[in-house]
Order: C-alpha cells, then structure tokens, then sequence
C-alpha cells in the first residue's frame, strides 16, 4: 500500500512538473539584422575606407583603406585584395582620400611631400610598381618645405585624375600656394606609367589649402578655403569663377553644381564659365545620386532631394548610425557607402526607404531661390 501511494506521487509529481512545462510561456528572441550591412571581410584591418571608385563601364568597384585597395567584380559578393598601400617603406597618411580613376590611383606619403601614381590592376612582371615623385625633387621652385595641403580630414581628395592621362593637386610652399600638374602616359616600365612632364603654377602668393578638387569633362575644378574656386584646363591655364567659396563639386542630370561654404547651391551649364545660384541649404552635406535621383549624405544620415518640390526626405539608415560616411556608389543592384568603421551594403530596391522615426537631430531644409 505504501509503495502504490510512493508511486502515485511521484507520477503526480511528473504530471505537475510536465504541465508547469508545457504551460509556460517560452519566449523566442528573434534577431532582426539592420538595414544597412557590413561587408565582414573589411572590418577587422580595413575598416577605415578612405575611399571607394566605380568604374565608367560599371565592371568594378575600387575600395581604397587605409592600409590595402580592393576591387570588387560586377559578379561577386566579396572583394579581392588588389595590392598594400604602404609600398613597404612608408605607409600612407590616412587624412584624405586617394584620386582613383578607371586605370591608375594617386596617393601621397605620411607627410603629404609626393605624388604616388599606381596601376589600379597590376600585371605579375610588375607587382607594386609605381612612380613616387619627391615634390621638392619636382622643380627649383619648390623648397623642402613643399606639401599638398588639405583642409578636411577624409573629406578632402589628395587631387583628382581626368581621361587626358592628368594628375592635378594643390602644394603648399614658403612662397605661396602652386598648382602641380602630373602628363603621364602608360608603358612597359616597372611600373607601367612614364611621367612626361609636371606643370607649375604659383596662383596664389599666401596659405590656400583645398576643400575638395575634381575633374569634369577634363577640367579641373578647385574649392579652396578662403578664396573663390578655380576652374584649372588642361592646358594649364587657370582663372577664378564667379562663385563663392565652395566646399564640394558635383554634377547631375549633366549640370555642374558648386555647394559654397554658406550652404548655397550654384549651378552651371556650361562647364564652370557661368554660374547662377540655385538654393540654399541649412547645413553642410555631401552629395551623390543613386537611379537618377540626387541625394545627399551628412554625418550618419542619408536623405533623399527632390528639385521639383523642394523636399527633402531622410532615408533609412538603420546600422549605419555612428559610421561616418566617405563615399556611396551604386553598383551591383546594390548601394555601398564606406565609412570611418567599415563597408556597408544594401540592396538597391531597398534604398528609397523612408525613415519613420524622428531621430531628434535637426531637419534639413532645402530651400529654392
């Protein structure tokens, strides 16, 4: 009798502790990943992207970090280790972003006192060649004070490069502020680039340093600090434009636009030669355009412009929020922005995603004149 009533309890027990069981609420933690994804295979060494560069055939995506240069094939998911950007003798200053083109990267030293012009693509016989010019090396006039000089930390490009085979920076010297412009061509060196001559030109006689440089249509357009920007062709010749200080240069929709150090919008039809104020903005941003629409980066956020109504709407950018933006491209049917801390991705169709929540940050306002 004894032993039936030590059973009974233990099976009642086991029921009570089966139905205790079944009748608690389990809870299912459900990890949703954000908006914005980071390429994995960049952010242990390499997550400081200086800058990225999308081929004019669409076939590539050039990333530039700190420490190596990546491409990235139209028909792959990872990037491809392309060479080391410190060459083995002195690493590259991390203030400014490398000018890439479809074919050749220039870079500088830890110092900003050479030029370093580099094959994109390098053939076996010629595994990290390049051409190192010394700036005081470069003429007589320059003394070994020289240095490009640039305002913006990762903001700035080190110059820019057009399809006439051109190089164009800004050096800083005791006597005043040069234009140096780099004519290479392409050869059967150790380094597969010949330099055929270096232009200077003393246009400014105190301190100037650039706020952004880039080539359109072979011209090379100038913003620096302090004065207004100039318009340098590819004769060497150069003049100031009728425009105020500038921050950055860009076009869209095949006009040229100026965006000064005020927030105003110029725009020119006409290759820089005139120029007509179009808008005023209440911060500073950058610009970029993805499926024909412009858009505009600041910090972290990413916002949407529309010319026609004069809204501006802020785009989702869950998982980018802390990530200082240097560059977004479309490419692939997705859209790459490279940051400070690494490479994010997402799938085009998803970009035009509005965010829903008020971030408290202040509005930016876009307003037509």
């Amino acid at each position: 009798m004894k032993k039936l009533i030590f059973n009974l309890i233990v099976i009642t027990s086991i029921l009570v502790a089966l139905l205790c069981v079944s009748c608690s609420k389990t809870t299912t933690e459900v990890v949703v990943e954000p908006s914005w994804k980071l390429v994995v295979k960049l952010y242990a060494t390499d997550k400081i992207i200086l800058n990225c560069y999308k081929t004019t055939d669409n076939s590539r995506l050039y990333i530039s970090t700190l420490f190596n240069f990546f491409r990235l094939e139209s028909n792959e998911e990872e990037p491809t280790k392309v060479y080391d950007n410190q060459y083995g003798f002195e690493p590259l200053s991390m203030n400014y972003k490398p000018a890439i083109s479809d074919s050749i990267t220039a870079y500088s030293n830890e110092n900003l006192t050479a030029i370093i012009l580099k094959l994109n693509e390098d053939p076996v016989s010629k595994s990290y060649g390049y051409e190192y010019i010394d700036i005081k090396d470069i003429d007589s006039i320059y003394s070994s004070e020289a240095h490009i000089e640039l305002l913006w930390n990762f903001r700035t490009p080190i110059g820019a490069l057009n399809e006439q085979k051109q190089f164009l920076t800004v050096i800083l010297d005791t006597d005043g502020t040069f234009f140096c412009l780099v004519n290479y061509d392409f050869d059967d060196s150790s380094s597969g680039i010949r330099i055929d001559s270096i232009q200077n030109y003393n246009f400014y006689p105190g301190y100037l340093c650039m706020n952004d440089i880039k080539s359109f249509n072979n011209r090379f357009f100038v913003a620096t600090n302090c004065t207004a920007p100039y318009l340098v062709y590819s004769t060497g010749d150069y003049h100031e434009m009728d425009v105020p200080s500038c921050l950055e240069f860009f076009s869209y929709q095949d006009t040229l636009y100026a965006f000064t150090t005020s927030y105003f919008l110029y725009y020119s039809n006409d290759l820089g030669e005139n120029w007509e104020e179009y808008a005023h903005f209440t911060g500073r941003i950058s610009f970029f355009e993805v499926s024909g629409k412009l858009c505009c980066h600041r910090d972290d956020d990413i916002h949407e412009i529309d010319f026609v109504s004069g809204e501006v709407k802020e785009l989702d950018n869950w998982g980018l929020e802390g990530n200082e933006i240097t560059s977004i491209n479309e490419f692939n049917g997705k859209v790459y922005i490279s940051t400070l801390s690494g490479l994010f991705y997402r799938e085009l169709d998803e970009f035009f995603t509005y965010k829903e929540e008020d971030d408290g940050k202040e509005n930016l306002i876009f307003e037509k004149i």
